[in-house]
């Protein structure tokens, strides 16, 4: 990868985690507070969308360059995927941690979410936190390796 390419990669990155942290810390309200302003993190979101993908983008395309052997794309997938394994665990605590402290869901009625669904002012942190933030890299270089495999076709005919 070229030294401009390498520097807004790493840019990217930064900004993709400055994305992140505006919205589970400061467009995510407290479970204690209520807000009836609707969902600010709505902004911030499509705001850092493009960011999302150029950042995605490059680290699928840094992926593909440097998985050139075989036992480096083996090594960097059995730890990709168990680094995913590992942050499910954290993930679905977090989740969990949520629900108690609003609660409970958007079905129960004295749920401070009540109606809301799962997409509103308290929950962006489920979807925009550090666990996320490293698995969506994490997906996107799993699919940076597996778009280097080739897979060999029998001709039927």
């Amino acid at each position: 990868m070229e030294k401009g390419s390498l520097y807004i990669f790493f840019v990217s990155i930064f900004l993709t985690f400055l994305g992140f942290y505006l919205v589970e810390n400061v467009f995510t309200i407290s479970p204690d507070v209520w807000s009836g302003n609707g969902n600010l993190g709505i902004l911030i979101m499509i705001l850092f969308s493009p960011v999302f993908v150029i950042s995605y983008f490059f680290t699928y395309k840094l992926t593909r360059e440097i998985s050139t052997n075989i036992k480096v794309r083996i090594v960097i997938m059995i730890f990709c995927v168990f680094s995913c394994a590992l942050l499910i665990f954290p993930i679905i605590n977090y989740i969990d941690e949520l629900i108690i402290a609003l609660d409970g869901t958007p079905a129960e009625p004295e749920s401070k979410i009540y109606r809301f669904g799962w997409f509103n002012q308290y929950t962006n942190g489920i979807y925009f936190n550090v666990y996320t933030f490293f698995l969506s890299y994490l997906l996107a270089i799993i699919i940076g390796i597996l778009s280097t495999i080739r897979i060999k076709r029998k001709n039927i005919i």
